[in-house]
């Protein structure tokens, strides 16, 4: 597959269906690979900016040249230093969906500015935002804000894990937007996560009032109280609602605190990938599926949390070159 010309025909709007599937999932597994920056890069440099303000094309080019990188306060055991990028989020399908479509819904001027922080594994960050509101990005999370809020509505965009301290404001919302949920707020905090390649959703609301609605075609809108917990799966439509505390739950900002509610070892170790930046892999299909209740809120180690969702023994947990591994343990 040629990338390069496949990448020009989807912006100019002339792929076939099979080569837009293609695409798609090619850009699901490389968007956030810098090694494909330049191509990026490259396919921007090369579209021409035409005067019609709703092309897709020329949308992107005034997000390009807008975006900029912003020195941002982060935490990191491993002391990586973030990754800002410039094209890893905004050229990603759902965010440059979401994002064009909101310039054309809301009619936002040219000259609103954009930009991006990425926190990359074992890191996170923190970002204020123009309005007051403070942002709390996860491992792996990506986010997408304008500097200036212009319109009836504040929104941002999110990959990831982020927990949000709304300043209030009744006469302009507070919304944020991934490819599978909207959550609406006018003052609150509350913590969400969603990420592209997963298949749940949780939204955690910590103080004030939510509302958390389903980005594509499903008729799904649920209104949180404080202390509550929903898991959402936008593809089978199911949910699942748990009781929280909000003095405790989802300060993972300030202590590196790890709570599993009835998740099973698979999205858990994900999880424990983003935040330690490893690799782990899961031999068996139904060790993979088991699920558990944990919580981890002394900064324990990787070992020291295998050790206690093993502590019945069930599992062999070895390391491959750099990868561990997690099997049966007959």
């Amino acid at each position: 597959m040629d990338i390069d010309s496949l990448l020009k025909k989807y912006a100019d709007g002339q792929c076939s269906a099979d080569e837009e599937r293609s695409i798609k999932d090619w850009l699901s597994q490389h968007i956030a690979d810098p090694t494909y920056d330049t191509a990026f890069e490259k396919l921007l440099d090369s579209t021409p900016a035409y005067a019609d303000s709703l092309s897709v094309k020329n949308s992107w080019r005034r997000i390009e040249r807008r975006i900029e990188c912003e020195n941002v306060k982060q935490k990191s055991d491993s002391k990586k230093r973030l990754r800002f990028r410039l094209f890893a989020a905004c050229i990603a399908i759902a965010a440059c969906a979401m994002i064009f479509s909101f310039l054309h819904e809301k009619g936002e001027s040219e000259c609103l500015e954009w930009k991006e922080l990425y926190a990359d594994r074992g890191t996170t960050a923190e970002v204020t935002l123009c309005d007051g509101t403070t942002l709390w990005l996860n491992s792996g999370t990506k986010v997408i804000y304008p500097t200036a809020f212009d319109g009836d509505t504040r929104t941002i965009f999110i990959d990831g894990e982020v927990y949000v301290d709304v300043t209030p404001d009744s006469l302009k919302p507070f919304i944020v937007s991934s490819s599978k949920v909207k959550v609406k707020v006018h003052g609150t905090q509350f913590s969400v996560k969603s990420f592209a390649e997963a298949n749940n959703i949780e939204v955690v609301l910590i103080s004030g009032s939510v509302t958390v609605e389903d980005s594509g075609n499903n008729a799904f809108s649920r209104t949180l109280s404080p202390g509550e917990l929903i898991r959402y799966n936008p593809k089978f439509g199911t949910v699942e609602e748990y009781e929280i505390n909000p003095a405790t739950y989802g300060r993972w900002q300030n202590n590196h605190n790890l709570r599993f509610i009835n998740q099973s070892l698979e999205d858990i170790a994900k999880e424990l990938e983003r935040h330690f930046d490893v690799e782990i892999l899961i031999e068996d299909a139904t060790l993979a599926a088991t699920q558990y209740y944990a919580s981890f809120i002394n900064n324990e180690s990787l070992e020291k949390i295998l050790q206690a969702l093993n502590s019945n023994g069930i599992m062999k947990i070895t390391k491959r070159h750099d990868t561990i591994v997690i099997s049966p343990n007959n």
